[in-house]
């Protein structure tokens, strides 16, 4: 007779949401990442907004994380 551990299905859920968690993680970094570089090479603020669904001021936060001016050109 084969037992299962009634538990299994919820490990296995949990160890599959701490991968998913994981992935999500740099997947944003490499986002805001990208955002920072784009402010760097010029791409106006309004343009990310646009392209990216945040606000102006959470641009602003993500471009003075990675030390670059959200309106182009470095800090």
């Amino acid at each position: 007779m084969v037992t299962t551990d009634p538990a299994e299905p919820i490990k296995a859920a949990v160890a599959a949401h701490r991968r998913a968690a994981k992935r999500a993680e740099q997947t944003l970094a490499a986002l805001h990442a990208a955002i920072a570089e784009a402010a760097s090479q010029g791409v106006r603020q309004a343009d990310l907004v646009k392209m990216t669904g945040y606000t102006r001021e959470r641009i602003r936060q993500i471009c003075r994380a990675g030390w670059i001016s959200p309106h182009g050109g470095g800090s």
